[in-house]
């Protein structure tokens, strides 16, 4: 699809049926569970589609959470009514004192994640194989920015490979497509990756240098890495049968990427940095 700049006005008309929506029951009686059923399974759902595929402008998400709010605190009485509690608490999950409504941006990050998640685990899918030959040419075009000239879509895509790369690590099969000193693969350690400088003379690039006979190389591992790097990588179980390397997700139990996690990863990491921008305290 064809997206210019006026991102506001090609997906404006979210707003515009959510508030036709809204409207219709607006003077309607209903009970405080009845209107959160209701902006949950209607409201909520919505611009769910659109949402997983193209990053919505974050105006337009305040605008629709804004219109939201103004039915719940509002109810089918006349006039605007004092907002008692802000969005971002009514967004909490109940077990922190919140209603569990979404918080959209957060929402669609955690979608788009989702489509890069099911691109680089299913590399045989037609749309896999357009977009790497269109935009995934190098090794690292998870960490680097979308050029200029790319479509909307692949542009928001990239915003939830951002939101992926927070839990996204490798687990060790036969090691040849884990990069020793660039990769996520080390469960324990900081970020994932090896702590230890690499030393000069080093010619180790690829995991399975460093395993033998499904054994990890002890001798290798105490010339070259620091003794807790070397705990922790003696540590990780090596399977005894012939397994690739995989990806795996280190927020879900599985290790499948899940939009329920993401979104968990997204509103904490966003919470974050609202936290750290606001005073210690508040005015009543």
């Amino acid at each position: 699809m064809t997206i210019g700049r006026t991102k506001n006005q090609v997906f404006g008309y979210l707003k515009s049926i959510i508030t036709s929506k809204l409207q219709g029951w607006k003077h309607k009686l209903f009970s405080p569970g009845g209107k959160e059923v209701l902006i949950k399974s209607v409201i909520m759902s919505m611009p769910t589609y659109v949402m997983s595929y193209f990053k919505l402008p974050k105006g337009l998400c305040k605008g629709i959470s804004a219109t939201i709010a103004r039915f719940w605190w509002d109810g089918g009485k006349l006039g605007n009514k004092v907002h008692w509690v802000r969005w971002n608490k009514l967004s909490e999950v109940k077990g922190k004192g919140g209603l569990g409504f979404r918080d959209l941006e957060a929402f669609n990050v955690a979608l788009l994640a989702k489509q890069i998640w099911r691109v680089i685990t299913n590399p045989n899918l037609l749309v896999s194989k357009v977009l790497k030959d269109k935009y995934m040419k190098s090794d690292d075009w998870l960490i680097k920015k979308p050029l200029k000239t790319a479509s909307w879509c692949w542009k928001s895509m990239n915003k939830g490979g951002e939101l992926l790369q927070q839990g996204l690590y490798k687990r060790v099969g036969d090691g040849r497509t884990i990069k020793i000193w660039n990769d996520r693969w080390l469960p324990g350690s900081i970020h994932g990756k090896i702590a230890t400088t690499r030393p000069d003379g080093c010619q180790l690039e690829f995991v399975h240098e460093l395993i033998e006979g499904r054994k990890w190389k002890t001798d290798q591992l105490q010339l070259w890495f620091n003794a807790n790097d070397m705990e922790l990588i003696t540590s990780v179980p090596l399977s005894p049968y012939d397994r690739k390397d995989r990806l795996y997700w280190d927020h879900s139990k599985s290790g499948v990427y899940t939009v329920k996690t993401g979104y968990v990863v997204a509103k904490g990491g966003r919470d974050t940095m609202i936290r750290r921008s606001e005073p210690d305290s508040e005015t009543s």
